[in-house]
């Protein structure tokens, strides 16, 4: 990793100047002015931080470190390490801290990291002297995002929330959105992108022996085991969390593993290994989802060769049959046998299994636990909200219950959790006008991303990084509906910018092919 204090790049020789040979290297001279100039703040914080490490006061000692390693990775590490720090701190570091030490304030570590990473860009961008020209395609990403953040706007200056909401709201929002904005802004490098595709499979390896303990040693010991299994995606011993954030980055992972294999980039072995090994990762999950997650990923990803003929579609078809009867197997045996045993009939099975998700009236007052359809039917059938409120909600941060304090929505129906899904934060924060925006960002992503996989312009890594940017954001158009994680957790958030970011730097940065010599004489004339 290079470490440098800012990106330098070379401006470009004026138009009929003569390109000057860069100045060969002396050897023997060196620049000790700067070397000097960075070793000596560091020792002196070094001996600081010594000495009050003597004090045996951890806290003392946390509350100072912190913001010498802000400023140290602010200034030192440029924005290519300050984003794959961003991936292990959001992906393996926060989750783990969160789960086996339940630091609750573990969320703010990523949170941090992402707005470093967009002041560095911010920073970078202002002394780049040679940026790289987009390509020229329509991406209509960027305003899309640019209606939603204005649709964020209206709502506070017609609400008017307090700090504390309007705080929560904001931190759990928008910190992420850096990434998008990095790779709308300038040029990255293909090779490394590549690096930090590959390193989502890494990390899915290392979820498998997270989860195996998790399984056989937590998951055994709660009374309800369910959402105990997360791996390194956040939760606690006691409550469970995020295991459908980890299902779908496995999948995701699944998704691009195939679309490298099928595009001749990763080997029979190796795509057969890891999906073996994903698959284990994803039955641990019991996630009930993942019946229709993964055949979605695995279909769009190789459908052109499940639609090359009729053979091939009946095998393909036969072995998304078997993936999901193996799915439901081991569930039924991990986690649903013993209390689904006592019904009787397949509609008692199905409610159970899943059904309560679209009740619009299961909702339980002792825990303030609402399902899916009854957090959208609140919505529509309250009795404050005025055609204004519809249009542009309640103001950020409405919806919200937090140690920040709660919003003026979740006040007037606690203890109820009124914001169990994307939609419904949206629907009572910004209203209608936010969630056609927020749809229209990630519909924007979709149709640029399929265009570009049609004119099959891109490299063949290209191609499968695509594929699987569509992948997920068709599963994100479901995970709207199925929870809140894309809105407020930094794990889902930083995926899923990722992928849209990866569209957006592909279409905007690749260049257009050079348009061929006219051909005249009708279709099929030969030229010259």
């Amino acid at each position: 990793m290079r470490i440098s204090l800012f990106s330098r790049g070379r401006s470009a020789p004026l138009p009929g100047a003569a390109a000057r040979p860069p100045a060969p290297a002396r050897p023997g001279l060196a620049r000790p002015g700067l070397s000097w100039l960075l070793a000596l703040p560091c020792v002196l914080l070094a001996l600081l931080l010594g000495a009050v490490a003597g004090l045996d006061s951890p806290v003392l000692l946390t509350l100072l470190a912190g913001p010498v390693l802000v400023l140290l990775l602010f200034f030192l590490v440029n924005a290519e390490g300050m984003l794959l720090s961003l991936f292990v701190m959001t992906f393996l570091i926060q989750g783990t801290l969160l789960y086996f030490l339940n630091l609750r304030q573990a969320t703010w570590v990523a949170v941090g990291m992402a707005v470093l990473f967009l002041l560095r860009i911010l920073m970078d961008k202002t002394v780049e002297r040679a940026p790289a020209r987009p390509s020229g395609r329509r991406l209509w990403v960027m305003p899309a995002l640019a209606l939603f953040l204005c649709g964020y706007g209206l709502s506070f200056v017609a609400n008017r929330p307090g700090t504390a909401q309007l705080v929560a709201s904001i931190k759990s929002v928008w910190p992420m959105f850096g990434v998008l904005l990095a790779f709308y802004l300038r040029r990255w490098d293909e090779r490394y992108l590549r690096k930090l595709w590959q390193l989502l499979l890494w990390i899915t390896v290392l979820q498998l022996p997270i989860v195996l303990y998790q399984h056989f040693f937590v998951a055994g010991k709660r009374l309800q085991g369910f959402d105990s299994v997360v791996g390194t995606f956040g939760g606690s011993v006691s409550a469970g969390g995020l295991s459908s954030v980890m299902v779908v980055f496995v999948i995701v992972a699944i998704a691009y593993a195939l679309a490298c294999w099928n595009r001749g980039l990763l080997s029979n072995k190796a795509v057969l290994g890891f999906s073996l090994l994903a698959l284990v990762v994803i039955l641990m999950g019991e996630v009930k989802a993942a019946f229709i997650w993964l055949p979605i990923a695995l279909v769009f990803v190789l459908r052109q060769r499940a639609l090359k003929n009729i053979f091939n579609l009946i095998g393909y078809s036969c072995l998304a049959a078997v993936l999901i009867g193996l799915i439901y197997y081991f569930y039924n045996i991990l986690y649903w046998n013993d209390h689904m045993s006592h019904l009787n009939t397949v509609a008692d099975k199905l409610s159970v299994g899943g059904g309560y998700f679209f009740d619009v009236n299961n909702i339980n007052y002792a825990s303030g636990e609402i399902s899916r359809g009854a957090s959208l039917a609140l919505w529509y059938q309250d009795p404050v909200a005025g055609l204004l409120q519809r249009l542009l909600g309640f103001g950020p941060g409405a919806s919200k219950t937090g140690a920040l304090g709660m919003g003026v929505i979740a006040r007037r129906y606690a203890p109820l959790h009124v914001d169990a899904t994307a939609v419904a934060v949206l629907l009572w924060e910004v209203g209608i006008c936010g969630l056609l925006a927020y749809l229209g960002m990630l519909g924007a992503g979709l149709r640029a991303a399929w265009r570009f996989i049609r004119a099959g312009q891109g490299s063949a890594h290209q191609l499968a990084a695509m594929e699987t940017c569509c992948a997920m954001l068709i599963l994100s158009l479901s995970l709207l509906f199925y929870n809140r994680t894309m809105l407020d957790e930094p794990t889902m958030q930083l995926l899923l910018l990722f992928c849209l970011g990866y569209i957006v730097q592909t279409v905007r940065f690749t260049p257009q092919p050079a348009a061929g010599p006219a051909v005249t004489g009708g279709r099929f004339a030969r030229a010259g």
